[in-house]
């Protein structure tokens, strides 16, 4: 109670004058100045770029690529324009560059004139890269030149997407191309394999025709065989005849009339079988010539031509043997009528035989030359027949080749998806940015000034400690030179400024929890953290003021900064020089700044009643030894009596 009534007799000391009465309330309202000016003015910087004027020169020329226009320089602007990051404005070259000049653009932003015509130089053997020039001026604004530095990763992404998605249209215009031309090939390679189906079928029935043919060819061989024998024993008949007819004519008479009715009944076999030569062999022919029509290809073949030509000439051999044959006939059964007459007319009848006998001259001659025809039609015929195994073959071979190279293109046109101009849009789009980033924050601060407010938090109230000093005084005196405690004596001195500070900090989150919508996740330990931070503040600038003096003051500000420095508040700590990481954990503005994170944004508990338990610490440690100082001062030296330095 006596520290309380010793802390309250200070503060009377401010009666008076309204002037002097404005003194604790305006210490009390340094944190609200000092802490909430600097978090309004830095509240929210990035969310305000909009309003930076940036100037931007859009001088690149459109260029074609696989039948695509690309045009990268007007799809950058039309991002540009879809996405205000900042205040965008569209000029020549010169006005940029004046504008930077004289500070009307803090930087700008140029799209040389061969950006798309670099972009689409993938697609040559020796690529180049596309370019963007963003010129700075940091005579204007040093900080605009780190914001812009943040944006180039955000404007090249831009520039990316609108590449990539220039080429996945190329792309899907090149596979359009490729799935038409393959459905052709698919109507083509099915054209195909039907017309093999039918050369199979053709040959199928070429080589059947060829068998028919054969047969027919090797019965006529076998009848024009059997006429030449019997043509020849005939011959040979009728010329022993007319040989010895002469001889034995008038005694033969008999015999001749028997020998001329024989000859009659063989001429007739012989007409038959040449008649029938000559059937069959007007019956290949006909098939040979349907089989030429059906298969013109056959007719350019010089063996087919061969046997058609040898079949026509045994049709005609056979019929001309036929009317041979018949006149033989005609001629025998003359000679049987007349051989009656033979006795009479000699003369006449040697006439007769010789007439008779040069027909079937004609006819062994005819018969013979018939009958190697004959022969060498069934011989072509059978080269014709292994040639037609042969082709039929080869017509099985081109089915199977076709019907897998059918298959193959089948399988290569099903894989290419039919793709519309929408789904081409869809997919350049999507491999434009193939890849999404999605990011997620345990605690987030959501404003650049709510994250900063740790830091702006634990300067006020330390600047609030360091001034107040130089309106209150430290220790009364008559307090500190009577019997009183020592303890009560320092507390008494400690504690008018620390309900100050107290106040001031309550004021100060008060208003920017009102002003700025500061919104803490925990907003009583918010106010629990900053009244425990005043106390354990004022208690070291208390300490340094009683134990220094004057140079106490000047020894606060220099640990105000040294905290800047090494307590984290902007930057990880990690990124200072080894010295301010050493002494990091040793100032007191670290732990608040670490408390208030928490507080603020959320985090993990303990690390807050660590915090808690550290500021506590200093609270204790420095009172104690605010404590043992004024123990001290009750020895009066001559230094004391004569200091250094008067307040």
């Amino acid at each position: 109670m006596k520290a309380l009534r010793l802390a309250l007799l200070e503060l009377r000391r401010f009666r008076g004058p309204l002037l002097r009465r404005l003194v604790p309330v305006g210490l009390a309202l340094v944190p609200l100045l000092y802490g909430s000016l600097y978090l309004w003015s830095n509240w929210d910087p990035y969310g305000k770029t909009d309003q930076i004027p940036v100037a931007v020169v859009i001088e690149d020329q459109a260029v074609t690529a696989n039948g695509q226009v690309v045009d990268a320089g007007k799809q950058f602007e039309q991002q540009l324009r879809a996405t205000p990051k900042f205040q965008w404005h569209f000029v020549d070259r010169r006005a940029a560059a004046d504008g930077l000049e004289h500070g009307r653009y803090y930087f700008t932003i140029t799209v040389p004139r061969d950006f798309s015509a670099k972009l689409v130089s993938a697609q040559n053997p020796i690529p180049e890269r596309a370019t963007l020039d963003i010129q700075l001026n940091d005579a204007n604004n040093f900080i605009v030149g780190v914001v812009a530095d943040v944006a180039r990763s955000e404007l090249q992404n831009q520039v990316n997407s609108a590449a990539h998605a220039a080429y996945a249209k190329a792309i899907y215009g090149d596979l359009t191309l490729v799935k038409q031309q393959l459905d052709v090939a698919v109507s083509g390679v099915h054209a195909l394999v039907d017309s093999s189906v039918l050369a199979q079928q053709g040959t199928a029935a070429l080589a059947a025709g060829l068998d028919g043919s054969t047969a027919g060819a090797t019965q006529i061989s076998d009848g024009v065989r059997q006429l030449a024998q019997a043509s020849s024993e005939v011959d040979g008949a009728v010329t022993q005849l007319v040989d010895t007819g002469t001889a034995t004519l008038p005694t033969a008479a008999g015999a001749l009339s028997n020998a001329s009715t024989a000859a009659a009944q063989s001429l007739d076999i012989v007409s038959g079988s040449a008649d029938l030569v000559r059937q069959l062999a007007d019956q290949g022919n006909a098939g040979l010539q349907q089989l030429g029509a059906a298969h013109p290809e056959l007719l350019a073949d010089p063996t087919f031509r061969l046997v058609l030509d040898r079949g026509q000439a045994i049709a005609t051999t056979a019929g001309n043997a036929a009317d041979s044959a018949r006149r033989a006939h005609d001629a025998a059964t003359q000679a049987g009528d007349q051989a009656n007459q033979l006795a009479g007319n000699v003369d006449a009848v040697r006439q007769n035989l010789r007439a008779a006998a040069a027909p079937l001259h004609a006819l062994t001659a005819g018969a013979t030359v018939v009958s190697g025809g004959a022969v060498q039609i069934s011989n072509s015929l059978a080269s014709l027949q292994a040639a037609t195994r042969t082709l039929q073959t080869g017509a099985d071979q081109l089915n199977s080749g076709a019907t897998k190279v059918a298959d193959t293109v089948d399988t290569a046109a099903a894989k290419i998806p039919e793709t519309s101009p929408e789904q081409t849009a869809a997919a350049a789009d999507v491999l434009g940015s193939p890849v999404g980033i999605v990011s997620h924050n345990l605690n987030p601060a959501g404003l650049y000034g709510r994250g900063l407010t740790p830091f702006f938090f634990a300067i006020a109230l330390w600047v609030l400690g360091l001034l107040a000093y130089l309106f209150i005084q430290p220790l009364n005196q008559r307090a500190a030179a009577s019997r009183i405690s020592p303890v009560t004596v320092a507390v008494a001195g400690w504690l008018p400024v620390a309900g100050i500070a107290v106040a001031g900090g309550l004021i100060l989150y008060g208003v920017v929890q009102v002003g700025l919508r500061l919104n803490p996740v925990h907003p009583i330990w918010t106010a629990g953290l900053m009244i425990l931070a005043a106390a354990a503040f004022v208690a070291i600038d208390h300490f340094l003021r009683v134990a220094f003096g004057v140079v106490g003051e000047a020894l606060s500000l220099v640990l105000l900064i040294l905290q800047l420095t090494s307590c984290g508040g902007l930057y990880p700590v990690e990124t200072t020089p080894a010295p301010f990481r050493m002494i990091h954990p040793l100032m007191p503005m670290t732990y608040l700044v670490d408390g208030l994170r928490v507080t603020v944004s959320g985090g993990l508990t303990g690390n807050l009643l660590r915090d808690i338990a550290v500021l506590l610490g200093f609270l204790l440690v420095g009172l104690a030894c605010t404590t043992f100082v004024v123990h001290r001062h009750r020895n009066w030296t001559l230094d004391r009596l004569h200091p250094a330095v008067e307040v």
